[in-house]
């Protein structure tokens, strides 16, 4: 029931995050378990087992069915293997909008995921297949927003991106150096 709990909570998870996060042991026992879950979820085949809610299974946590066919399931697991490896943050929010004001005008960013650890806010960005001019853009917004916290004094940002592509990570780190952007950029393997 718990797993129910965080496929609505986190929309999509692999069947190696489930082992991970429920300390489900070997892959024999984790399969075991989650052939309990197929009658309130679906799978999808994306190098494992993909695991989402459908219908009745949302109806079984008070959720809400999420996933489409169509959905960016990929995206959705890479964003949750930084929701695991930032260790459960109790502030973690998915495509969280965050608005701010500056100059009489209103600016917003959407990021993967916006979160509290060790005392930062962390803003993360996945990046599959997104091309570097529109990264490039992003981090821009993200100079202004960070430049905004900073003389608020709200707190300590720093710009997570989590890529595929080694030579995509060297050059997030060098447009983020550019605009002054505190960034780290990790590299799924």
């Amino acid at each position: 029931m718990r797993i129910l709990y965080a496929l609505n909570d986190l929309q999509a998870l692999s069947r190696s995050q489930i082992q991970h996060m429920f300390d489900l042991g070997s892959k024999r026992n984790a399969n075991r378990i989650l052939s309990g879950i197929r009658e309130y979820a679906h799978t999808k085949r994306i190098g494992e087992d993909v695991y989402y809610l459908n219908k009745k299974g949302a109806e079984m946590v008070g959720g809400e069915a999420t996933i489409r066919r169509n959905s960016p399931l990929e995206h959705i697991v890479m964003r949750n293997d930084i929701y695991i490896f930032y260790h459960y943050p109790a502030d973690w929010k998915a495509e969280a909008k965050t608005r701010w004001k500056e100059g009489g005008k209103e600016y917003s960013i959407v990021s993967d995921a916006r979160f509290t650890y060790r005392g930062k806010m962390c803003f993360l960005e996945v990046d599959i297949t997104q091309k570097m001019v529109e990264n490039k853009r992003k981090i821009e917004r993200y100079a202004y927003l960070f430049r905004f916290i900073q003389r608020q004094q709200l707190g300590e940002p720093v710009l997570l991106f989590y890529t595929v592509s080694a030579v995509k990570k060297r050059q997030i780190e060098a447009v983020a150096k550019e605009y002054g952007v505190p960034c780290e950029c990790l590299l799924k393997v």
